[in-house]
């Protein structure tokens, strides 16, 4: 999907029935209306109105999913949000610290990129590095310095 088409979906109003269809019982419709949020999550001017619209909730639900594609691409599109600082608090106060920090110690490594890439980003807030210690994410990020990829060594 281009830039342009990204744009034109939310737009046209495509976003508040792709966040409604995050909550369908098909996994199936989950996961495509989870991975068309996540490339509409690329551009910067959806990832605060991705996160205005309620998309949080069931986001951070989807990050307890056992469907590794739904777990992932739900932790890229909260991985792109928290690239903006107005998503950083309130991805911590709904509640986005806990999973995405279990989410370090997954066994598919892009979904544990994506989540230390998240925390990364969600910790150049001051309260926020305080309750990502308090959570217990020192460790496990510990545990990503040692690893044997130099990518996950950086972003740790």
């Amino acid at each position: 999907a281009n830039a342009e088409n990204k744009a034109l979906v939310v737009e046209e109003g495509g976003l508040t029935p792709l966040i409604n269809l995050l909550r369908s019982t098909n996994k199936r419709v989950q996961e495509e209306s989870c991975i068309t949020l996540r490339n509409i999550s690329a551009n910067t001017d959806n990832q605060v109105k991705i996160v205005q619209r309620g998309a949080l909730p069931a986001l951070i639900g989807l990050l307890h999913s056992s469907n590794a594609k739904l777990q992932e691409a739900a932790t890229i599109t909260l991985r792109n949000c928290s690239m903006n600082s107005e998503n950083e608090v309130r991805i911590v106060q709904e509640g986005g610290l806990p999973p995405l920090i279990a989410l370090l110690r997954s066994a598919d490594s892009k979904i544990q990129a994506s989540a230390v890439i998240a925390i990364r980003n969600l910790s150049s807030n001051s309260t926020n590095q305080v309750k990502i210690s308090q959570e217990g994410g020192i460790p496990p990020l510990i545990g990503l310095l040692r690893s044997f990829d130099p990518k996950m060594q950086e972003q740790a």
